[in-house]
């Protein structure tokens, strides 16, 4: 008989491990840019609202804890009843939500906090003396930390030098810091900002990288002044899911290739294929004896199996065998559905005819 069925593959511990990455990259991020407005926010106004942040940042991390519950309570379970599976995924896509909403939030004070960071320049500079246009140059550049803002102040002065030179020393800095200002307040500047800070999170994994490309390109093409934190926000919970999804999907991959494996089947590597125009990664497994395996996992973590080759139910044997070395593994699968049995295309003859063919090679 040939059997074939779906299931919805559940991956509780990398799926929670990955918002964890996200969340605690996000309150590092929030942390440093508190510590510049130390040295720049004399009011404490952005100071302030950063540590309000932080706080809320840091109530979202322990209430974490139920993710680690919700892992252990899946994890000694044969199937994981699909009502149950529901409510872990919206408690992740409730985290998601969050984290994007604050990630839109940081990055509109950071908007507002490039004013202040403008205004310590001019002050800190303004009161010091310089010898030279080329010395001033030098410390305006030298004054920011970040690439982005030297090289926005760089490419200024290569460009507008000639004219900058006959300034007084208060003339160049007010022009200097209104022009860094109106670059790093400009949609396409922010907008890239954010892209990159996804881009970033990810950066050692290229397929996740791919992951959130279009994601990034529609954001690139359609976000506009009128509401760019809330499309910021859509990007971000929206990146974060096909993130999460390629990177969830990949050691799920791993993980079936490790069980199948496990009982038995032979996985070349060259059957591991994707194929891009349907966003499915497939594998081929072949018993000695001649039965196969085959599955397509899907983005969305669902994945279709096909057992072909057996003369009665032994596949039911094998299928149970290969879910039990996942579950090992930390991957929990839902009930089986569209499950169907068929006549088989053939019948796995005996090892003996892969001897043989062996046998005719080595000739």
């Amino acid at each position: 008989m040939s059997m074939s069925a779906e299931e919805i593959l559940l991956n509780c511990k990398k799926q929670f491990e990955f918002i964890k990455t996200d969340i605690n990259t996000l309150l590092a991020y929030i942390q440093e840019l508190l510590e510049e407005c130390h040295q720049i926010d004399n009011s404490n106004f952005y100071t302030e609202k950063l540590e309000s942040l932080i706080k809320k940042v840091k109530d979202e991390i322990l209430d974490l804890q139920k993710a680690d519950d919700y892992a252990k309570e899946v994890e000694g379970q044969t199937h994981v009843a699909t009502e149950r599976y529901h409510e872990i995924q919206r408690y992740a896509e409730r985290k998601r939500e969050l984290i994007a909403e604050f990630k839109a939030e940081v990055f509109a004070l950071k908007k507002d906090i490039t004013v202040k960071e403008q205004d310590a320049m001019v002050k800190n500079l303004n009161d010091s003396l310089y010898n030279s246009f080329d010395d001033l140059k030098r410390e305006i550049i030298n004054f920011y930390e970040t690439v982005d803002d030297r090289t926005i102040i760089q490419n200024y002065f290569n460009e507008f030098e000639t004219v900058l030179r006959n300034k007084d020393k208060s003339q160049l800095l007010e022009i200097v810091a209104n022009h860094l200002n109106e670059q790093k307040q400009s949609t396409k500047f922010i907008t890239k900002q954010m892209i990159n800070s996804s881009i970033q999170l990810y950066d050692n994994d290229k397929d996740v990288v791919n992951a959130i490309k279009d994601d990034a390109k529609v954001f690139l093409t359609e976000s506009n002044d009128s509401n760019l934190f809330d499309q910021a926000k859509q990007f971000f919970i929206k990146a974060s899911k096909s993130a999460e999804n390629e990177a969830i999907r990949k050691d799920n991959v791993i993980k079936i290739v490790n069980a199948i494996r496990a009982v038995g089947y032979i996985v070349d590597e060259n059957n591991i294929r994707k194929l891009e125009e349907k966003n499915l990664i497939l594998i081929h497994g072949e018993k000695v004896t001649g039965e196969t395996a085959d599955f397509a996992v899907r983005l969305d973590g669902s994945f279709v199996y096909n057992y072909e080759g057996f003369e009665g139910h032994e596949h039911d044997v094998d299928a149970d065998a290969f879910l039990q070395k996942l579950r090992e593994q930390g991957i929990q699968s839902s009930e089986e559905f569209n499950k169907q049995y068929r006549e088989p295309k053939y019948i796995a003859k005996n090892k003996a005819i892969i001897n043989n063919k062996k046998t005719n090679s080595s000739k």
